[in-house]
């Protein structure tokens, strides 16, 4: 019996054509739903949104939008009239929106609601921005900004929002040149990495009731308004603002300089809440217009390692309380490197504070409002001001361990301060006074002088000063 045999051979056969990608998707008119994996044709797209449902509208989960090559725009030229969302997405999950530029809107993309949302790479500059009526020779003070009332958000816009949304990532995208860059509100466990949110006229990056994100490596720096060689108001202005109930947040390696402030946590009593335990660290807010950190009414933030040099304040943390501002530099402050009113129970430590009228000023000003009391101030090098710390009712503080050298007065403290517990500091040169107080006992100090009697040629009221040590037992 004869067998035949068939051969198949299972080798791909030369000359077929590859399988296709999935078709690209063209964009014909604004109010576009999507779902599944799109991919929008490479062009430009000028397509007004004035009822603001949005041009592309992610309406599934587990959706991916592919802009590359792609530019979406309104088409309007006058920012400050700019609506419309170029992108939205609406209690949806896992959207990943991918590349592309989106301009001219109110908000180039807005994801309300969901989680796990992914986007990178997306250019969202120039948003709607309000037109400023102050001059480069007059202030209006209509350029304020809202601070306090949720709603502005709406108005305002930004490149990006997150809105009630869980666990979206944020990574390389550009917002420039609008009014605002990234909005979080009420926006929990984002990751904001290594966007470029820098050069508007409101905020590089605002938080309203957002909690527990992690914002790092992003350059948020020369967002400012009210600024010219005329006046310096700055109206809210900054690189970074946390407000209501921003708690618990993780804030590392921003650039946030030459802004209005650098940083910018307001909990301003009655109508905006404190944001409490974040961690500021290793960010420069170096040529703030005015606060290079300012934290106010508010508890328990860790400020360490920051840059806030050339400011107006290096760290204005007025009722404060629970906070530590640890191994920070501030060079070149033009009025203090760190004041603090009616604040209480804060550590200032480690800080290097050179130039400037003030390196540390603790006060309060205002009768029947909250005590300034309880500070932990030690290790902390001030050197090159006209005042190297100044006490003004404030009590129940310890100061230990600290350097004063080249300073006009040393330290300065009223009635009310002569509890303090002052001991181990090292007051090397003044050119007026090391100290200037009603009472006080500074026994238990370093001196940079010959003699104890020439110490007390530069203290002025009646100061302690046994036990006398000479700076060089400290190892000046």
């Amino acid at each position: 019996m004869n067998r035949i045999w068939i051969i198949v051979s299972l080798a791909p056969l030369s000359g077929l054509p590859a399988p296709s990608a999935p078709p690209c998707q063209r964009l014909e008119r604004a109010g576009t739903q999507i779902q599944g994996e799109v991919k929008i044709c490479p062009g430009r797209y000028r397509l007004p949104d004035p009822t603001e449902k949005g041009v592309i509208i992610i309406a599934a989960s587990r959706s991916r939008l592919d802009l590359t090559g792609v530019t979406i725009e309104s088409g309007d030229s006058t920012s400050s009239r700019f609506v419309g969302i170029g992108i939205v997405s609406r209690g949806v999950d896992r959207v990943e929106i991918v590349g592309g530029t989106v301009r001219g809107y109110r908000y180039g993309i807005r994801l309300e609601g969901g989680r796990g949302h992914l986007v990178s790479g997306t250019d969202v500059s120039g948003s709607r921005n309000q037109h400023l009526l102050s001059t480069p020779d007059s202030y209006n003070e209509q350029d304020w900004l809202d601070i306090f009332h949720p709603d502005t958000f709406d108005t305002y816009g930004s490149g990006l929002l997150l809105k009630w949304t869980d666990g979206a990532t944020i990574i390389g995208i550009t917002a420039r040149n609008g009014q605002n860059g990234i909005g979080l509100f009420g926006a929990r466990g984002s990751y904001l990495a290594e966007n470029d949110v820098s050069s508007n006229t409101g905020w590089g990056i605002h938080l309203w009731q957002a909690s527990h994100n992690t914002i790092v490596r992003n350059v948020a720096s020369n967002n400012v308004r009210c600024e010219s060689a005329s006046y310096s108001h700055g109206c809210d202005s900054a690189g970074l603002l946390l407000r209501e109930r921003s708690d618990s947040n993780f804030i590392a390696d921003n650039d946030l300089t030459h802004s209005g402030d650098g940083f910018f946590l307001s909990g301003h009593r009655p109508l905006v809440q404190p944001s409490i335990g974040n961690l500021v660290i290793r960010n420069n807010a170096t040529g703030a217009y005015h606060n290079a950190f300012e934290s106010t009414f508010s508890a328990w933030n860790v400020f360490l390692e920051n840059r806030a040099d050339s400011s107006a304040y290096g760290f204005w943390l007025g009722y404060s309380t629970g906070n530590t501002v640890r191994g920070n530099t501030m060079v070149g402050t033009r009025i203090a490197g760190i004041a603090i009113e009616h604040g209480s129970d804060n550590e200032i430590a480690a800080n290097v504070i050179i130039g400037g009228r003030m390196g540390i000023r603790l006060f309060a000003p205002q009768a029947g409002q909250e005590a300034s009391t309880n500070y932990r101030v030690h290790d902390n090098t001030i050197a090159r001001v006209t005042v190297g710390m100044s006490m003004e009712k404030t009590t129940h503080s310890k100061i230990r361990g600290n350097l004063f050298d080249a300073v006009g007065d040393g330290l300065t403290v009223d009635e009310a301060g002569s509890d303090a517990e002052l001991s181990g500091n090292i007051f090397l040169r003044a050119d007026r006074m090391f100290i200037r107080a009603p009472h006080l006992d500074a026994g238990g100090n370093f001196w940079g002088t010959a003699n104890e009697t020439a110490t007390g040629s530069r203290v002025e009221g009646q100061v302690n000063l046994k036990p006398w040590r000479p700076a060089s037992a400290a190892g000046y």
